[in-house]
């Protein structure tokens, strides 16, 4: 048996030479447990210096048999397209993503194929956020913050989708469809969502690696596009507890145009609460709440938790917690 790694590549010359060393060591480490392994770096948009790296990097592989390497060239597509077509591209039985910018642990990945290996359809880990200081302040240090399993193949909801080092059977595709590629951001979870009750899960033990968090991610960083995408998955689930204010305009746009394959009708009170009349003001509070200090973000939703204050952010963890 073997497994396609996965990876989707735009503008990461920032990255590569991490990258790069990053996986020809968890190469050969796979090479030494008898692990087939399938590279599909999908490249968009190369620029000379991205394409010689990753060539000389499939050399490399290739060369010293620690598997197999076969990046491909594209114009610019969505990371869930690039996804798509990896996964297509290889004949292997399962698959595992890797972003450039993010560490993956050959320990946990071992565990994870045996773990496929023995039956198990989809493998989550939990893993390390090491958020970077923000630049331009020096004073601003490295945290390393343990974020559990996400996964839960019981129930599903705003903090439950896929963790960054998921692996999982490429029959799952077949069963479940392919990521939705319209997505940019969330399309991982949406597909989360699409595989809850439906799936032989297994959690892994082992931490599954470092996901970087360094202020050009495309999740993880409260944008409003990510806001936007994560709204639509629990639109088109109608589970309307899980909604949260986003930009009125773009939701509106991205439902109307994309969003909703199965033209569902959304119920009155939830349309309004979305993109009517006081839309915009309450997205507006719950962005500046949000980007509060957290000294501030944390005492201001003590008093909410009081009855002290009126909190936008306070109101709507109390609507996601009554879906409970």
């Amino acid at each position: 048996m073997s497994i396609a790694l996965i990876s989707s590549l735009y503008r990461s010359e920032a990255h590569l030479p991490t990258f790069t060393a990053a996986v020809f060591g968890f190469a050969k480490r796979l090479n030494e447990h008898g692990i087939e392994a399938h590279y599909l770096p999908i490249v968009n948009d190369a620029s000379p210096r991205e394409r010689e790296q990753i060539n000389q990097l499939a050399r490399e592989i290739n060369r010293h048999y620690y598997g197999r390497m076969t990046p491909h060239y594209v114009p610019r597509e969505t990371l869930y397209a690039s996804w798509n077509r990896a996964i297509s591209l290889s004949q292997a039985p399962f698959f595992a993503p890797w972003n450039a910018d993010d560490f993956r642990a050959d320990e946990a990945f071992i565990e994870g194929y045996e773990a496929l290996q023995a039956g198990a359809e989809l493998v989550d880990f939990p893993f390390t956020r090491v958020m970077l200081g923000a630049r331009r302040v020096p004073w601003s240090r490295e945290r390393r913050i343990h974020a559990p399993c996400f996964f839960d193949s019981a129930r599903f909801t705003r903090r439950n989708g896929l963790g960054t080092f998921f692996m999982a059977r490429k029959s799952l595709i077949d069963r479940l469809g392919p990521f939705d590629a319209n997505f940019r951001v969330a399309g991982d979870m949406e597909w989360a969502g699409r595989a809850i009750g439906k799936v032989r899960f297994q959690p892994g033990r082992a931490n599954g690696g470092e996901f970087l968090v360094h202020g050009d991610n495309l999740s993880n960083t409260g944008s409003d596009r990510e806001d936007i995408e994560v709204n639509l998955i629990f639109m088109r689930r109608g589970d309307w507890h899980q909604l949260r204010p986003a930009d009125p305009r773009a939701l509106r746009e991205a439902w109307e145009s994309w969003g909703n394959p199965a033209r569902l009708r959304l119920p009155a009170e939830v349309a309004d609460f979305l993109w009517g009349g006081e839309a915009d003001a309450r997205w507006r509070r719950y962005q500046r709440e949000r980007r509060q200090p957290p000294a501030l973000r944390r005492l201001r939703l003590a008093l909410a938790s009081r009855g002290l204050l009126y909190s936008e952010e306070w109101a709507m963890a109390q609507r996601g917690r009554d879906s409970q």
